[in-house]
């Protein structure tokens, strides 16, 4: 199981007060005890830091940085191949709430054929990978 792990999914676990936190953390728990494949992207690093010092604080996203340096989490970086290709999904749907961030995520997954992708968001469900993707939630 390759697993794409999204800004949500970092967040509510990282969150105690948050509404997904214990879904979150029963989703990491078992990703954990599957030994699944586990990745997220520069972006998303990016956009969960920036969100966690905008809500919770500084402390909060240092607390994060710090335990993500300690995962075996892959970092897939937004390379030019990938930023066409997001630049063009992001042309193709005319969705207000999807974001760029949402498009890289959307182009790694499908550049790196990963089967599972554990997101609160709902644009993961309706968007058309390239094949399977299974949504964790």
């Amino acid at each position: 199981m390759k697993v794409f792990i999204d800004t949500g999914a970092f967040y509510a676990a990282a969150i105690t007060g948050d509404a997904r936190n214990a879904a979150a953390k029963a989703i990491f728990k078992e990703l954990h005890s599957c030994k699944a494949w586990l990745f997220t992207s520069d972006y998303v690093l990016a956009e969960t830091y920036t969100l966690l010092n905008a809500r919770d604080g500084r402390k909060a996203a240092l607390t994060f940085m710090d335990a993500f340096e300690g995962s075996e989490i892959k970092v897939l970086r937004v390379l030019t191949a990938i930023e066409t290709h997001a630049k063009d999904i992001f042309r193709k749907y005319d969705t207000p709430r999807l974001s760029f961030f949402d498009c890289t995520s959307f182009a790694l997954i499908n550049a790196h054929a990963l089967d599972h992708a554990f997101s609160f968001d709902s644009h993961f469900s309706f968007f058309r990978f390239n094949h399977p993707v299974k949504v964790l939630r």
